[in-house]
């Protein structure tokens, strides 16, 4: 089985009322829903989902996942809300953000208390099954 595969994603939140605090990090880091209504949208085995999945569990981030792999009702509000079919993408308040450079960027301003943990880094990716992956951050479907 390929590491990035839909049982990877088990191991980070799904809805936010479901998870619970990880242990070994000394602050309490969590999406402020009062602020901003966050959502991210992911595809199984796409690395850079994965990428950013890894830093959410890294810094104990806990926001609503949308796998669009197993829901054609969230694959088809990205397209309608987002305009693209490409993940990851977070809705912010309803607005896309695309690219998983830029998602990591906007949670370590907007989420993230104190100083962001870096992800360990993974072996070398593959492309999604289906997908088009490219080197600048995302994958189409």
């Amino acid at each position: 089985m390929h590491p990035w595969t839909k049982h990877e994603y088990a191991s980070f939140c799904v809805p936010i009322a479901d998870c619970g605090n990880k242990e070994g990090n000394n602050s309490e880091r969590k999406a402020d829903s009062m602020s901003s209504n966050l959502e991210l949208y992911v595809k199984n085995g796409c690395p850079w989902c994965h990428k950013v999945l890894s830093f959410m569990g890294a810094n104990d981030i806990e926001l609503p996942l949308h796998n669009i792999d197993e829901s054609e009702a969230d694959r088809e509000h990205l397209i309608e809300v987002g305009g693209k079919r490409q993940v990851p993408c977070l809705l912010i308040d309803g607005k896309a953000l695309y690219e998983s450079s830029d998602i990591i960027d906007y949670l370590k301003e907007h989420v993230v208390e104190g100083e962001a943990q870096e992800a360990a880094p993974a072996e070398e990716p593959a492309a999604a099954a289906g997908a088009h992956c490219t080197l600048d951050g995302h994958c189409s479907f």
